[in-house]
């Protein structure tokens, strides 16, 4: 069984924080433009950009995108 990210929910999680892409750039050190790279699924995050992402989030790293899980 594969897993496929389907859609990135750093939105979500700004919205419930009620905060910017801005203060998660600050927060995680990740640049604003990376950041709007990986909401728009332009690039998806590797495990050290997601782990500081997830903890500015405070949230496990599987939050960060919806998933889909496909038969090979």
């Amino acid at each position: 069984m594969e897993l496929k990210p389907i859609s990135c929910r750093i939105p979500e999680h700004l919205d419930r924080l009620r905060q910017t892409q801005q203060w998660l750039s600050d927060r995680s050190g990740i640049p604003k433009q990376q950041l709007n790279d990986y909401i728009k699924m332009r690039h998806i995050m590797g495990i050290v950009v997601a782990k500081k992402i997830a903890d500015a989030l405070r949230v496990p790293i599987d939050d960060l995108y919806a998933w889909k899980r496909q038969l090979e």
